[in-house]
């Protein structure tokens, strides 16, 4: 059975956390690619290409966001990264301390 993705609505993001709203009326919250990739780089397996990010860590700040939706659902931040509906329906979690 082919089971339909919902689309996002709204988006928005605070310290590196999206909460998103889907067209069902379903709220779902995950890491932005940036806070997987400061995770990872603490890891030997998944850090590779990912280390320079430590160099950043103790300037880490938020300088805000431009957050947009395509008419498929897909929620784009900054003009550059891209969260396909299948990825923030999957990853998203249902409450916040699930993360």
């Amino acid at each position: 059975m082919n089971q339909q993705i919902p689309k996002a609505v709204k988006a928005e993001m605070s310290a590196n956390i999206l909460k998103v709203q889907f067209d069902n009326g379903a709220v779902k919250y995950l890491k932005t690619h940036y806070n997987e990739d400061m995770v990872d780089s603490f890891s030997p397996k998944k850090g590779k290409g990912k280390r320079i990010n430590l160099l950043l860590a103790p300037h880490n700040v938020w300088l805000g966001t431009t957050t947009s939706i395509e008419s498929d659902g897909t929620v784009v931040l900054n003009e550059k990264d891209k969260y396909t509906p299948e990825e923030l329906w999957k990853k998203g979690k249902d409450h916040i301390s699930n993360l």
